[in-house]
């Protein structure tokens, strides 16, 4: 029998009305323990709570629950002497809440010092992963399993098990030499169509989508920004200059340097502008948008540099120390100015099409925080338009943890009065890949004492990662992005233990490099999931319990119908059709049984004019 200790004491406080409840009970408890909070006013609350929790089994979770929503909760970190645990997001109605918290562990807990206090916003947390391998992955024969080893969707798993935002990264137009002379990606993935299909696949699990264009068929992270080939072609038909010509770059004049930009810029804003577009299309409109990805050495080298450098002309990637060669290189003079065209081109273009897409601007060596203050100092300066921070944490890279990570994003967001999400994040859940050799996320020092690179070491990573997050202040940290969640091991029947996956592909002889993180996704070496998926599970915000989204095409309305509850769910889609003169002129209703934990698909005729859609969940009416 699973059985926690748990004292709790809790006071409910309300901003404006004095009120307060307090609840102190104590004991043998099985599965976990709760307490009902009445008399709130309705709305979005944040529980604190001081917790010690000393079990490595299983996950326990503090959680907030009201009728109507699912629960909103956190896994409690593992902590002998305490921690507190911040639960972000919990949405009352009707007055009442219910809070405590639960295990599928068997440890002892104690529960001190609960704070429930109303905010102004909803405070949800997103927890999101990269999911723009899938496809990739699916194509070599890989499969993704639950924890039983039966085969699943990944996007619709991980969306079931908390998984809210899928982070999609678009290359221009991948394939054999377009990469840097020594590796590409592989065509037909990362690309537009690949990347689109992807996007509908997130959306149809009822994941919201952040979009990052890498404004390059390949990699880009500082140090590299390749020009994609298809805008160097276009530059060399319509100006005659080639910009993948090392001795042009080096002789060329500041006029020329200019048009160049503008150039440039006016090709980021009708690219970015037509991705948006058909996004939109499909019904895909993402909620945030990155524009490149891990920009803190610029974009499109050598034209938008923030910092004076060499770049290699064989690889086009900046080199450093000994690897300079002053009489070959390409010079990469400081730009900020053409930086911010670029910037303020693709910022310009989103909101043309989306005016509620946030704008991510995303760099590397989150946790340091000067490397920021020098990149966003210089931005506003110039008059750089964005709406949020990224920045990518590795324990592994940057030597600090999780708390150093949440003094980061308090000191930064409250320097540039900007929101932040951290963009991509890793640790290590086996030593080495399938093969015996390290992967990249290795020596992580910070936390080589604490967590270890196991199963547990990586579930306890993440559990303190949320929770750290989760209590940056003012919840000015949007959430997590995980990198990569869903890059597998894919086994190569010819050679044991090798994997078909990899980074990229070798030009010289077509052969997929290694999986540098396959011992670092969400499902191990065989595509089962992990025991971290739990922590995504039990680290949620607070959902209708039946949740809709509507879209329509030329012929029908289309109404995905989410059930989050245990339960099966008879719900009815009503249509409303409306003319000229706001008078209904129709009405269709279309009844459909959903079962627990999974969405469906109703479409309805579309009506001619205007029209409201209306799903009766069994309990209230929802309007959409």
């Amino acid at each position: 029998m699973k059985k926690i200790l748990m004292v709790i004491a809790a006071v409910a406080v309300l901003q404006t009305v004095a009120y307060a409840q307090n609840v102190d009970f104590s004991g043998d408890v099985t599965g976990g323990k709760s307490v009902e909070v009445t008399n709130l006013e309705n709305g979005y609350y944040d529980l604190t709570a001081v917790c010690k929790n000393t079990s490595e089994e299983g996950v326990s979770y503090l959680y907030g629950v009201s009728d109507g929503y699912t629960a909103a909760s956190t896994v409690l970190p593992v902590s002998a002497d305490g921690v507190k645990v911040t639960v972000r997001g919990i949405e009352v109605e009707n007055g009442k809440c219910t809070i405590g918290v639960g295990t599928d562990g068997n440890g002892v807990i104690e529960v001190s010092d609960v704070d429930f206090v109303k905010t102004d916003k909803q405070n949800g947390f997103i927890q999101g992963g990269d999911m723009t391998e899938v496809d990739y992955i699916e194509s070599l024969g890989g499969e993704y399993k639950d924890s039983d080893g039966n085969k699943v969707d990944p996007f619709e798993f991980l969306s079931q098990n908390g998984m809210n935002m899928a982070r999609i990264r678009l290359s221009n137009t991948p394939g054999k030499g377009k990469g840097d002379g020594v590796y590409y990606l592989p065509s037909g993935f990362q690309d537009e169509e690949d990347c689109l299909k992807l996007a509908k696949r997130a959306k149809d699990a009822g994941m919201g989508i952040q979009f990052t264009f890498n404004y390059s068929d390949y990699w880009s992270n500082g140090s590299r920004q390749i020009i994609p080939s298809e805008w160097v072609k276009q530059i060399k038909d319509e100006l005659g200059y080639d910009v993948k010509n090392a001795d042009f770059l080096n002789s060329m004049t500041s006029e020329q340097r200019e048009e160049i930009q503008d150039k440039l810029a006016e090709i980021v804003y009708n690219y970015t502008y037509d991705i948006m577009s058909k996004l939109k299309a499909q019904g895909t409109v993402p909620e945030y948008v990155s524009l490149g990805n891990e920009i803190r050495g610029g974009m499109l080298f050598p034209f938008g540099n923030t910092y004076d450098a060499s770049m290699n002309r064989d690889r086009f990637e900046l080199v450093f120390g000994d690897d300079k060669n002053a009489d070959e290189d390409i010079k990469c003079p400081k730009d900020w100015e053409g930086l911010v065209k670029f910037i303020n081109a693709g910022y310009d273009a989103v909101k043309a099409v989306s005016e509620d897409s946030k704008v991510i601007i995303h760099l590397d060596d989150g946790s340091k925080s000067n490397k920021f203050t020098y990149f966003f100092d210089e931005l506003d300066k110039l008059g750089a338009k964005y709406d949020v921070i990224g920045a990518s944490y590795y324990p592994a890279w940057t030597d600090n943890n999780a708390e150093a990570c949440k003094e980061f994003c308090n000191e930064i967001s409250k320097k540039y009065d900007k929101d932040i999400m951290i963009m991509e994040t890793g640790f290590n859940w086996n030593e080495t890949r399938k093969d015996g050799y390290a992967g990249q996320l290795k020596d992580s020092d910070v936390y080589k004492d604490i967590y270890p690179p196991t199963m547990t070491g990586h579930k306890n990573f993440m559990a303190e990662l949320f929770n750290e997050l989760k209590s940056v202040d003012d919840n000015r940290c949007l959430g997590v992005l995980y990198w990569d969640p869903c890059m597998i091991h894919v086994e190569d029947k010819d050679n044991k233990n090798a994997s078909l996956s990899g980074w990229a592909v070798k030009e010289s002889d077509d052969k997929t490099d290694v999986n540098v993180v396959e011992n670092t996704t969400l499902f191990d070496f065989d595509g089962k999931a992990i025991p971290s998926v739990d922590v995504y599970k039990h680290s949620s915000s607070s959902k209708e319990e039946v949740n809709i989204q509507t879209t329509s095409d030329e012929k029908n309305v289309k109404t995905r119908i989410e059930n989050n509850t245990d339960s099966t769910k008879k719900v009815s889609v009503i249509v409303i059709g409306y003319d000229e003169n706001n008078v209904i002129n129709s009405v269709q209703n279309v009844s459909k049984e959903v079962n627990a934990n999974t969405a469906e698909i109703v479409s309805v005729n579309l009506p001619q004019g205007k029209y409201a859609v209306y799903v009766w969940n069994g309990s209230r009416l929802i309007k959409k």
